[in-house]
């Protein structure tokens, strides 16, 4: 499909779900600047049945152009609701509980609590990029960033997107992975942050609302930081929150090792997340969290209730006795995955899952086994099961 098509139906899409006045206000007395998905791309992967967590910020000026306070308003979990700037949320964002979010955000005087404006003069089109910061229910988060569209007005999200407009799945490469866990040593790596942009080969703002990649603010590690909140729980991700920094920094290649000790207050966990850096101003709100362990971390298991042909299919049911720290799940016959993207977890409590694929799809492999993914990166896997 040509570009120029695409942005008609984009303009199309948006127009039709903007109608409300307030989501066209002004932006610093010059013009309303959304930044959105439009009707057509979404971010999945990201656990929302509970409010998600989203934050934009110039690159240029992250401390005096970005979202404010508003971190659950631009973030939608399900179409159809009224967003944080008064109109319903996107129909991609599907329903709560799906995996499947959209941004819908606009600066401007409609939306009291936007601190600054990113692009005052509407400039050329590519000029005065913007990030936005997803962050998911189980710690999980993703980073987009895009250059200002003079043709739609707005920053559209689509363009950090493949041209296939295949969704950006959040995934926990941004935040701190356990490397080892002793005594109370625990020892994380975080990686140099991953953005999505449309600077990057094979996305849809490609030479179009990107115009000088080396323009960019560098996105690079933050800061450690720890803090104590409810087990199982989605803590607040913004820095000024209750997180308090680690006491041994990241070193050079993102690892450092810290003595956590976990809460005595039942109920209560040490959570550890990280924060990145953009033009060398640090984030407001961590990059990726995980929670430390906890009371009932050691009891979160999984196993597989029954597995065999049916129909042609492949059937697996499995279940948890807890969910504490699971935060998805892979099936395997043999050394292939079976599943594309992670099954994600329900999050609490004990749960029943079904996970149905092609009989083709095993490979004449002669077992099959689950494996519960877990928000430190560790994984615990089931027996595996004989196939007949």
């Amino acid at each position: 499909m040509k570009r120029t098509f695409r942005i008609g139906l984009i303009l199309m899409a948006l127009l039709a779900v903007a109608g409300a006045p307030s989501a066209w206000a002004v932006c610093n007395g010059v013009a309303s600047q959304p930044v959105w998905h439009g009707s057509l791309s979404w971010i999945s992967n990201c656990p929302d049945a509970l409010p998600v967590t989203g934050f934009v910020y110039s690159l240029a000026q992250p401390t005096l152009n970005n979202s404010g306070t508003q971190s659950d308003l631009l973030v939608c979990e399900a179409g159809g609701v009224l967003g944080g700037i008064g109109i319903p949320c996107q129909d991609a964002a599907g329903v709560a509980g799906d995996g499947n979010v959209t941004i819908m955000y606009d600066f401007g005087i409609g939306n009291p609590g936007a601190v600054g404006c990113p692009n005052p003069a509407q400039d050329l089109n590519g000029t005065f990029p913007v990030a936005v910061q997803v962050l998911c229910n189980n710690g999980a988060s993703t980073l987009l960033s895009v250059g200002y569209s003079q043709d739609l007005l707005m920053y559209l999200l689509e363009f950090a997107h493949p041209l296939d407009n295949s969704p950006i799945q959040a995934g926990f490469e941004n935040g701190p992975s356990l490397t080892s866990y002793s005594a109370g040593q625990v020892c994380v790596n975080v990686p140099a942050p991953t953005v999505h942009s449309d600077c990057d080969p094979g996305t849809q703002g490609e030479g179009y609302s990107c115009i000088d990649p080396g323009a960019r603010a560098a996105f690079t590690r933050g800061q450690l930081y720890t803090r104590e909140a409810a087990c199982g729980s989605s803590p607040d991700p913004r820095v000024a929150s209750g997180w308090t920094l680690a006491a041994v920094p990241l070193d050079a290649a993102g690892d450092a090792c810290n003595t956590i000790i976990q809460p005595a207050t039942p109920g209560q966990c040490a959570f550890i997340g990280a924060t990145s850096r953009v033009g060398g101003v640090e984030t407001g709100a961590l990059s990726g969290w995980f929670q430390v362990g906890g009371v009932n971390a050691a009891n979160d298991k999984v196993k597989i209730d029954n597995a065999g042909y049916a129909q042609g299919k492949l059937v697996v049911a499995f279940s948890t006795t807890n969910e504490t720290s699971i935060v998805g799940f892979n099936v395997y016959s043999g050394a292939q995955k079976l599943n594309g993207n992670l099954i994600t977890a329900k999050g609490a409590g004990s749960n029943g899952y079904t996970f149905e694929v092609g009989r083709g799809a095993t490979k004449g492999g002669k077992s099959v086994l689950v494996e519960a993914v877990k928000s430190d990166g560790s994984v615990e896997k089931t027996a595996p099961v004989t196939l007949k």
